[in-house]
């Protein structure tokens, strides 16, 4: 008996389905991520419903997220980094225990969360120009940025203090604080040779080993008056902040205004054919 090669409607959409180009598979994952439970996809309100509880749900996620992140500044700052453990984190942020290993495996996990988070915001101390840089002359605009980065340090000076601790014993941290160095130097670096070029800066000064120690010395400077001094009298906190500048100022030797001869030369420099 001949067998009925008759395929039904359904079977031939399935056919013709697995053979459809290789280029419609993200619209049929997207669409299989868009269905019910039933294999329908929601439209109209049902659409809206969903969309609307799929975005307070990732809202209330960043929330629980940025709770648990605050809550470990506040006991690491206050206890410190070794006597802190994931309950007591868990405590202050009011979520339960297990809530904090659905946004961070460890402490460790969160505390680098922490660092690249101050490391951010002294960036911006630095990279940020008030309103106010901009009608100063190049001399009171270095100064304004230097005190910026002595605030932002002394605002972050418990947590800069555990990380330069643990750095030893994180190879992740270390990688983290070395590579936001370099950036420090290189900005500074790029700096000079701008103040260079346009006759305020000292051209026989060498950019990139000069910024090296200037970032190094407020650096340490910060690091010493903030977390390692233990003087009976309290830090003088602008008297050294106008010392470092002075010694920023005075390595590069920095105007207000171009020394003619500079600016000569500098103009000759950039002139002067590639060879």
């Amino acid at each position: 008996m001949a067998q009925n090669t008759t395929r039904s409607p359904a079977r031939a959409s399935a056919t013709r389905t697995s053979a459809a180009p290789a280029s419609t598979d993200e619209t049929v994952d997207a669409d299989a991520e868009q269905r019910t439970r039933g294999g329908w996809i929601p439209v109209g309100t049902a659409a809206e419903r969903r969309a609307i509880h799929s975005e307070r749900g990732t809202a209330r996620g960043e929330r629980t997220r940025r709770q648990i992140v605050d809550a470990a500044r506040v006991v690491f700052e206050r206890d410190g980094y070794l006597n802190v453990g994931v309950a007591d984190i868990a405590k202050e942020a009011n979520v339960a225990h297990g809530s904090f290993y659905t946004y961070f495996p460890s402490k460790l996990d969160v505390f680098r969360v922490l660092c690249a988070e101050v490391s951010a915001a002294v960036d911006e101390s630095v990279r940020r120009r008030d309103a106010e840089d901009r009608t100063h002359d190049p001399v009171e605009a270095l100064k304004r940025a230097n005190l910026r980065y002595i605030e932002t340090y002394q605002q972050n000076a418990r947590i800069y203090a555990m990380m330069n601790q643990l750095g030893h014993i994180d190879e992740q941290l270390t990688l983290m604080d070395g590579g936001r160095r370099q950036q420090h130097f290189k900005r500074v670096a790029d700096q000079i040779r701008r103040w260079q070029a346009r006759g305020i800066a000292d051209p026989a000064v060498d950019p990139a080993p000069t910024a090296a120690a200037l970032v190094l010395a407020i650096t340490n400077l910060c690091y010493w008056m903030f977390d390692t001094y233990d003087g009976d009298e309290p830090l003088d906190v602008p008297r050294y902040a106008n010392t470092i500048n002075d010694v920023w100022i005075r390595a590069v030797d920095l105007r207000s205004r171009p020394n003619r001869r500079w600016l000569a030369a500098a103009k000759a420099t950039e002139q002067a054919p590639a060879e």
